[in-house]
């Protein structure tokens, strides 16, 4: 056998009774679930192999290491980041529903989202969409007048609202209300005064969907407030 034969064609899927067929789509599909729940560290060959009911070793038959394992799951990960339609005549409609689109797949795979600390992708692995869709975002907004620099300071308030809002209120936070702090905090250590604090706990709060569209407000005033005059 030829010794450039590619991988794809020298290697037979890997069976095992009640399995799925082991393939490098799985792998990686299998590497960002765990990376999802519990972030990329945790995503080992071995922890791996467990996840998948293989041995580390036919894992290798697949791939060449754990780095290229996290490149694939990135690159699954960013598959799954459809855009919506984006029209400069209708950009509110289109900011709204970019959000909306990004909140969706932040919240089925959210500590994957911190691979950016956690990891190091190679620049040729970036998978295609993260550059695609991040300029048709800009181009939206340069298309609705704003300066590249305004266009770059609300996408990057945008990025930064919608990946800390998966991670502090969509992962973490009670499904009905969302509070500044957890009940229980203050509820061990009731001879601290904090008066505010109380006053907000004790008050209607929004819902993680009616805060969502609270924080998306703000983006779409902070585009107004940079359109031509």
């Amino acid at each position: 056998m030829p010794e450039n034969q590619s991988r794809s064609t020298r290697r037979r899927p890997a069976t095992r009774k009640g399995r799925p067929t082991l393939t490098r789509e799985l792998i990686a599909e299998r590497a960002l679930e765990l990376a999802g729940r519990e972030g990329f560290p945790s995503v080992t060959m071995r922890r791996l192999a467990e996840e998948l009911g293989v041995t580390v070793r036919a894992l290798y038959n697949y791939v060449d290491d754990r780095q290229e394992v996290v490149e694939l799951a990135t690159q699954a990960l960013m598959a799954q980041w459809h855009l919506p339609e984006l029209s400069a005549e209708r950009w509110e409609e289109s900011l709204r529903a970019y959000c909306g689109q990004m909140r969706e797949l932040y919240r089925r795979h959210p500590r994957a989202l911190l691979v950016g600390l956690d990891e190091s992708i190679r620049p040729m692995a970036v998978p295609e969409n993260r550059l695609r869709n991040t300029d048709a975002l800009l181009g939206l907004l340069r298309g609705v007048g704003l300066t590249p620099l305004d266009a770059f300071l609300v996408h990057t308030e945008l990025a930064l609202k919608l990946f800390a809002f998966s991670l502090l209120i969509d992962h973490v936070a009670d499904a009905d209300r969302v509070a500044p702090v957890p009940q229980e905090w203050l509820d061990a250590q009731p001879e601290i005064h904090v008066p505010h604090l109380v006053e907000v706990m004790e008050a209607d709060r929004p819902t993680p969907d009616e805060l969502f569209d609270h924080i998306v407000g703000t983006l779409v005033l902070s585009v107004r407030a940079r359109l031509p005059r």
